[in-house]
């Protein structure tokens, strides 16, 4: 197989309503998601990779509809967590030198493989490290999106992300997997 697809859930494919608790009450699809993903999907597997919670992530896919259905896997805070407990703690010891953090970061395995990312969040972020970090993605693998924010942003800017991503992969015939013969499994959310 070759390089996987990993693509962001928050301000990247949808927007949340929220209560003055911070609770999602209505989750709102990007127009165009649906598009990008089926775009995204004829060059390799599609991954979520997302900070949010399972939870959170089953009731954006309602919302999403079949798009969803083509994500192989979900790689969620739960499955970052302990490359972001690791990273967090590097980042707030002060006894360690910037050399001693380098080289523990340097030591921390991703659970999954090499890919390009689609986000929303710019480069340098916590998400950003903990993200790239989790999948051992370079900066040349990131591919910012504008963020969605419902009634303000649209479907054009997924269209924008995917051009970048043609140019990076090497046009509209880069086919980065195998999957044509294989049926994806999806990892219970």
């Amino acid at each position: 197989m070759g390089r996987p697809i990993y693509v962001d859930l928050d301000a990247t494919l949808i927007d949340s309503d929220v209560d003055e608790r911070g609770n999602v009450i209505r989750i709102h699809a990007r127009p165009g998601a649906g598009q990008f993903l089926g775009n995204l999907s004829g060059h390799g597997d599609l991954f979520l990779l997302t900070h949010a919670m399972r939870p959170h992530v089953k009731d954006a896919f309602r919302v999403i509809g079949k798009p969803s259905r083509l994500f192989v896997d979900v790689i969620s805070r739960e499955d970052m967590a302990p490359i972001i407990e690791m990273i967090d703690f590097l980042i707030k010891d002060e006894r360690l030198t910037p050399e001693e953090k380098g080289l523990l970061y340097n030591e921390i395995q991703p659970i999954a493989p090499r890919g390009y990312i689609f986000d929303d969040q710019p480069v340098g972020s916590d998400l950003y490290l903990y993200k790239t970090t989790s999948v051992g993605a370079k900066e040349s693998d990131w591919i910012q999106v504008r963020p969605f924010r419902r009634g303000r942003t649209g479907g054009r800017e997924l269209d924008r992300a995917y051009q970048e991503y043609l140019r990076r992969a090497g046009g509209p015939h880069a086919v980065m997997s195998g999957r044509a013969m294989r049926r994806p499994t999806r990892r219970a959310l």
